[in-house]
């Protein structure tokens, strides 16, 4: 990519896909140019082609920096309490969620149904997350925090299709529903994954 002076590579790298995950947000995959990304970037055309084949390969770089999930979210907000505990303050914080982030992910989706290297990695993306949390979970069952009669791997599906569904309810602007009302439906989600004292 074309440097300017002072300014690093991945700082470069960074600003670009900071645009391009802005523009395809706000134009949507269709309507986002390269180069209207160039000018957000301050780059020129032919410097993102030099790296980025196709605007697909740029939405999915975008993607992978900018997308978001759950299981990152929750890897990233800290150790402190169960993992249980963690997914319950991840999920009360999802209906103020969304912006570009869940405007992003829905356009990745639609792309993906015209370009198979987009779902794929769209794919393949939310399936090493759920793998991840999958793992958490089945640790936490080790550790007896969560029922072992449950799946992880089916638990983990849950996780992600609220993460999701909260995205497009945000990027759709759907009303919001009280905070208090939807944390408290989370905490019964979540406690229902807890064991029994019998089953500790």
């Amino acid at each position: 990519m074309g440097r300017r002076s002072g300014v690093t590579a991945e700082e470069t790298r960074e600003q670009l896909l900071s645009a391009a995950a802005a523009t395809f947000a706000e134009r949507g995959y269709e309507g986002a140019r390269v180069s209207e990304i160039a000018r957000a970037a301050g780059l020129t055309t032919g410097a993102i082609y030099a790296h980025y084949e196709t605007k697909a390969d740029l939405l999915l770089e975008a993607l992978r920096s900018h997308g978001g999930a759950a299981a990152a979210q929750l890897l990233s907000e800290g150790s402190g309490g169960s993992v249980l505990d963690l997914l319950a303050r991840a999920g009360s914080a999802l209906p103020r969620r969304g912006g570009q982030k869940a405007t992003l992910l829905l356009e990745a989706v639609t792309a993906g149904r015209r370009d198979p290297r987009v779902g794929k990695v769209l794919t393949a993306t939310l399936a090493r997350r759920e793998e991840l949390l999958a793992g958490l979970l089945r640790q936490a069952q080790e550790r007896g925090e969560v029922d072992r009669g449950l799946s992880p791997e089916a638990l983990s599906r849950l996780i992600t299709l609220i993460a999701v569904g909260a995205l497009v309810a945000g990027a759709l602007q759907l009303d919001p529903v009280d905070s208090n009302e939807w944390t408290e439906l989370i905490n019964r989600v979540v406690d229902a994954a807890r064991p029994t004292e019998e089953e500790r």
